[in-house]
């Protein structure tokens, strides 16, 4: 059933601009990622775990 449904796909371009978007969006999503500027966001993020955390009333709270 597969094989008669794509044997009778006639848009090509379909298929072809799904994967250009993606390639797009990957490529730009690493390098947003691998960027220098990011880099003390990345190691600010990475202590969050190692922090203490903090108590309701620090946090103003109720």
């Amino acid at each position: 059933m597969k094989q008669a449904v794509l044997s009778q796909f006639d848009l090509p371009w379909i298929p072809v601009t799904g994967l250009v978007l993606f390639v797009v969006c990957f490529a730009i999503y690493t390098y947003w990622t691998f960027k220098k500027e990011n880099k003390q966001n990345y190691q600010e993020a990475s202590l969050i775990p190692l922090e203490e955390p903090r108590s309701i009333s620090s946090r103003g709270g109720n």
